[in-house]
């Protein structure tokens, strides 16, 4: 109770640090904000619009991929009402509501709580292992000279010391996959993505992460491979969506951008930029949400 209790105080203290700094970065930087506005071309901002568009339709295509996986038979139209109409709650904090009243609406329709718990697994678990697995190749791969100079910074002992600990952890989780490796292999070999996914989840980044990419023109001499930046926004995701405390991976998402875009551009301008990037997010969403109003349900359920 007591730690439940942390957790949601943890979640409206993060919120109101977000907004104070926003308000404090606002006032100071009022000039930059301004000068930096008025570089970004409406042309870049509408493209971002549809990029992000896309990736989103591509996520409602991966639930419905991930129902069918499933034997959970909805029609796309369904997918689409469901997915957006639930996706605005992530922001409340929390972090678990889009996942309840999906699970509610699918619930209400007489589809078996385990179905709905493995399906909803599923596609989160494709959404983030492929996302990790293209910031690997992707951005980790463009960054190997950084990271190799902050390892160097460390003494040998410290690599070792590290090296062990991970090892534990490698050691723990194939003893623990041994102790329960028929229900943990079945059950694993269950929630594989079918083959139809992976173009669908490779697509989703490569829109996400190019409607940041489209933004930067206007700042760089040079620009950066859109496939770092598609990597950094993997990354950027991944993280975000692994922190309980920041609904929607608000903050997370934009630091980690903000840090990987200061190798091509100015700090400020970074931080300005990652900040535009999810105000268009939002809005998409709520575009999303709204056109779903309009959109009756298949067999005429309200959600």
């Amino acid at each position: 109770m007591i730690w439940k209790s942390l957790k949601n105080i943890s979640k409206w203290l993060w919120m109101a640090a977000l907004l104070g700094f926003i308000v404090f970065y606002a006032i100071n930087k009022k000039a930059l904000i301004a000068q930096t506005f008025s570089l970004l071309s409406f042309q870049s901002l509408l493209l971002a619009f549809i990029l992000i568009l896309a990736g989103k339709l591509c996520l409602v295509q991966n639930m419905s991929i991930a129902t069918k996986h499933f034997k959970i038979f909805l029609g796309w139209r369904d997918c689409y009402r469901i997915y957006n109409l639930t996706q605005l709650a992530k922001y409340i904090p929390g972090s678990i509501w889009q996942f309840v009243g999906r699970f509610s609406i699918l619930h209400e329709r007489g589809i078996a709580k385990h179905t709905i718990r493995d399906a909803m697994i599923a596609e989160h678990l494709w959404i983030i292992a492929s996302a990790s697995l293209l910031a690997i190749l992707l951005s980790f791969n463009s960054m190997r000279e950084f990271f190799e100079a902050k390892l160097a910074e460390y003494s040998p002992d410290i690599l070792f010391i590290w090296g062990l600990v991970i090892l534990a952890i490698l050691i723990g989780a194939i003893i623990l996959f041994i102790l329960f490796s028929r229900r943990l292999f079945f059950w694993f070999l269950r929630i594989l993505p079918p083959f139809s996914a992976i173009p669908t989840l490779v697509l989703t980044w490569v829109f996400l992460g190019a409607s940041l990419w489209v933004t930067l023109e206007a700042y760089v001499v040079s620009m950066p491979s859109v496939f770092y930046i598609i990597g950094i926004y993997c990354f950027a995701y991944v993280m975000g969506f692994m922190v309980p405390f920041a609904p929607a991976g608000m903050g997370i998402r934009e630091a980690i951008l903000t840090f990987a875009l200061t190798f091509h551009i100015d700090a400020d301008v970074a931080i300005l930029l990652a900040a535009v990037n999810r105000i268009i997010y939002f809005a998409v969403e709520i575009v999303l949400a709204m056109s779903c109003l309009r959109i009756k349900s298949r067999n005429q359920l309200s959600i």
